[in-house]
């Protein structure tokens, strides 16, 4: 490094100086609370997760048809319940559908038109969103229409680069974002874990929580498991969930 280099960087003052953690701590201390931190309402899941905060990427997975989106338009629900009105990308069926599956539709907020594998057009609608709306939580269903299947010889690698783009959007934005995934496997013995999830271990490895779904029609009619796999800010691990579907929505099942 030159004299002159090293002179310059002793002097330098941009947003991204190095600064003490004393400074930052007080900066943050003087910014307003508009952060994120938001409840599911399904007590299980709150204690597991102690709320869902900005920052934080969730992956949703579990077999199809099982009660990953219904897990997530509950969440919905229970988040506009809390004024944090979300905002979604509902690739997997029409906005017509997806909207009549809730009970009573809340207030959420919806690209007009969706444009599938386009990570640059995505982050552009979630930034117009929050400008707009002030919307911290996103909901994708789901994540291979992000990818452009036909044309990666790499999968694993090119889920991995789009899921460090999704944590990175959720950690510069301070959002929270929920990503709804498939699964391709289950363990010898049935059991799902997030070893399950379909194409890539990057999804696990980047996400701050995964919870897996499945429906248990041995357990009854319209009933479903949750699992947090693991919570890193909480450290739970294997938390299970008991749900049951009631008017159209999922609810924590008592006995």
């Amino acid at each position: 490094m030159t004299d002159d280099k090293f002179k310059d960087l002793q002097g330098y003052s941009g947003e991204d100086k190095i600064v003490t953690s004393h400074e930052l701590r007080l900066a943050m201390s003087q910014e307003k609370d508009t952060h994120v931190n938001v409840k599911s309402l399904i007590p299980s899941l709150d204690a597991a997760c102690e709320g869902f905060r900005g920052g934080e990427l969730i992956t949703i997975s579990g077999p199809t048809k099982n009660g990953k989106t219904l897990l997530a338009q509950t969440l919905t629900v229970n988040f506009a319940k809390q004024y944090v009105f979300p905002l979604w990308f509902s690739f997997e069926v029409p906005a017509r559908q997806f909207l009549s599956q809730f009970p009573e539709l809340p207030l959420i907020y919806m690209p007009q038109t969706l444009k599938p594998r386009a990570m640059d057009w995505f982050e552009d609608r979630v930034y117009e969103s929050f400008a707009k709306y002030n919307t911290r939580a996103i909901f994708i269903d789901h994540l291979h229409y992000l990818v452009d299947l036909a044309r990666q010889k790499q999968m694993s690698i090119e889920i991995g680069t789009i899921i460090r783009r999704l944590k990175t959007l959720a950690v510069q934005g301070d959002f929270v974002i929920f990503l709804l995934c498939h699964t391709s496997k289950s363990k010898p013995d049935g059991t799902l874990s997030y070893e399950s999830i379909r194409d890539s271990s990057f999804i696990a490895q980047e996400s701050d929580s995964v919870i897996m779904v499945r429906r248990t029609p041995e357990d009854g009619e319209n009933t479903a498991r949750a699992r947090v796999e693991f919570h890193r800010r909480t450290g739970v691990m294997e938390r299970v969930i008991d749900l049951v579907k009631v008017d159209g929505l999922l609810k924590e099942r008592t006995y």
